[in-house]
């Protein structure tokens, strides 16, 4: 047997090992994960909407939660976090976060780095019992993606991220896009600076190699970037070409930078 082949057999076998493990690791996570947010939000976030006047105290409890499920990831799944460029983002004060999504890692990772945070929630998720309570104490902003006059709902939404004086973190891709498949960005975000006049900042991402959206995750660093600001003023179809550059281009760039560009979209002849 040459040296190329035993070679090659004991990279295969390295890595039935390590997909076996990573199977072992994706149920216990998910098990540990879920059992986790559903008690944490029933005896913990859910009571203290209830009781609390304001929304400090649930918005003190969601970030423990967002913390231990960044610690839960690294011990029980092996997913390490690499966050770069967070000193570009304000202290305090409102602004605008486009950023990709590819995971449920990508909100929790942005509730550590401010936890006054708000966002837009499909309607349907104010109707849970227990979502739905803590969504609507801490103000997260309802839409109705069904709706025909949802672009109109976007005047309204500045209102409240102006008024409110807090940071709105914004998914131009509407959903979690798994790696590998592509989505039209949509230009909520360039209306909203448009109207309120705040900055914009984008994230690029790769979490959704190791978090998957689907059962089966796998270990390794994700990395969460800030990767700039889009000047207020610029031209709609310039903004949508940045955002698309420091959003999908960008987040593609840390995909392959893991090494896994084999499984990104190959470029259109």
């Amino acid at each position: 047997m040459t040296a190329s082949v035993i070679t090659k057999s004991a990279t295969k076998g390295s890595k039935s090992v390590s997909g076996i493990f990573n199977a072992i690791r994706s149920v216990l996570f998910n098990v540990v994960f879920y059992l986790y947010i559903t008690l944490f939000l029933a005896f913990i976030m859910v009571p203290l909407a209830l009781l609390m006047k304001s929304d400090r105290g649930v918005r003190g409890a969601i970030l423990v939660f967002c913390k231990t499920t960044l610690w839960l990831a690294r011990v029980i799944m092996g997913i390490k976090l690499e966050i770069r460029n967070a000193e570009m983002l304000p202290k305090s004060g409102a602004f605008i976060l486009a950023a990709a999504h590819q995971s449920y890692m990508d909100p929790i990772i942005t509730y550590t780095l401010r936890s006054d945070v708000t966002a837009l929630a499909k309607k349907e998720l104010f109707s849970l019992p227990l979502l739905g309570t803590v969504f609507r104490k801490i103000k997260i902003v309802r839409i109705d993606r069904q709706s025909k006059t949802a672009h109109r709902a976007m005047d309204a939404v500045a209102d409240h991220v102006v008024e409110l004086g807090r940071p709105l973190i914004i998914y131009p891709q509407a959903t979690r896009v798994p790696i590998g498949q592509t989505r039209k960005l949509k230009s909520g975000s360039y209306f909203l600076q448009e109207d309120t006049g705040l900055p914009v900042y984008t994230v690029a991402t790769n979490t959704g190699l190791f978090w998957t959206k689907g059962f089966w995750h796998r270990s390794g660093t994700a990395v969460f970037e800030i990767t700039g600001e889009i000047a207020a003023g610029t031209k709609k179809e310039d903004f949508m070409a940045e955002l698309e550059d420091k959003v999908v281009a960008r987040s593609n760039a840390l995909v392959a930078e893991a090494g896994y560009a084999a499984l990104l979209p190959k470029p259109s002849a």
